[in-house]
């Protein structure tokens, strides 16, 4: 923070801190990073207490994720064509992040699953997910029938490729697709990570157990069960509440068997 590189630290205080965080125009978890530093300066410097270690920073509740309906995922890729389409399939069809779509390579597909390991981020090829653990993620069928039919399928290596003949490092075209494709359907713009929480509530909806539906988003199965907590509830709503019934009670009351 700029504001206090002039600052003997022993004149910082709690409250100058506070009106300094509130004058970014950031989220609230880029000024709880924004602390640590400042934090660690003041332990170092041995101020105590350490004004910065009094400071909280309230949680915003996050909006509502206004999913897609899946007449409107298939009026979208409608509009869509050639790497275009085949990119926001593979998102809504498999769930993955922009950057792991980016990054496959057609060795990474069997037909019938993606290897997903690596990932394209920050415009760098990594060679990890961003939970560095590899996954198979099923690939549907309808997505299977863009994915054979993409052209460089025979020619190897990557799936999608730019103009010189290698990966993109952004999304930047794509992206720019999609804009184009939602006002062609008349349907209210989400942005593109959309496409991987529809995905998390078709699982849901077709009754693919949470445990199963985390791995196949790379997610752990707690950040599945925060993230997707509602759409637990909302898909459970009509079914039968006897499931819940359990093992009946064996009744070892002599009384009640008939013997006094």
């Amino acid at each position: 923070m700029p504001t206090f590189a002039g600052w003997p630290v022993d004149e910082i205080t709690g409250p100058d801190i506070k009106r300094t965080l509130a004058s970014f125009n950031v989220s609230q978890k880029t000024k709880r990073n924004m602390l640590i530093p400042i934090r660690g300066v003041l332990d170092h410097a041995e101020i105590n207490p350490n004004p910065a270690s009094g400071i909280k920073l309230k949680r915003h509740q996050k909006e509502e994720i206004d999913r897609y309906t899946l007449t409107e995922r298939d009026k979208l890729i409608d509009r869509l064509e050639g790497q275009n389409k085949l990119y926001f399939a593979i998102l809504f069809g498999c769930g993955l992040r922009p950057g792991e779509a980016l990054a496959l390579n057609w060795s990474d597909y069997n037909g019938e699953v993606f290897s997903v390991s690596k990932q394209i981020t920050k415009r760098r090829l990594e060679n990890s997910t961003k939970t560095s653990v590899r996954r198979e993620v099923y690939v549907p069928l309808w997505v299977r029938e863009i994915l054979n039919s993409h052209p460089t399928r025979f020619a190897g290596e990557w799936v999608f490729v730019n103009s010189l003949g290698r990966c993109y490092l952004d999304t930047d075209v794509f992206n720019n697709a999609w804009r184009k494709a939602h006002r062609l359907a008349r349907i209210p713009y989400r942005i593109p990570y959309t496409c991987r929480h529809t995905r998390a509530s078709e699982l849901l909806s077709t009754n693919v157990q949470p445990a199963d539906a985390a791995k196949q988003m790379g997610h752990s199965v707690e950040m599945f069960l925060r993230t997707y907590a509602r759409w637990l509830d909302e898909f459970a709503g009509n079914q039968d509440l006897s499931r819940f019934e359990g093992s009946h009670r064996q009744n070892t009351d002599k009384r009640i068997r008939g013997s006094f």
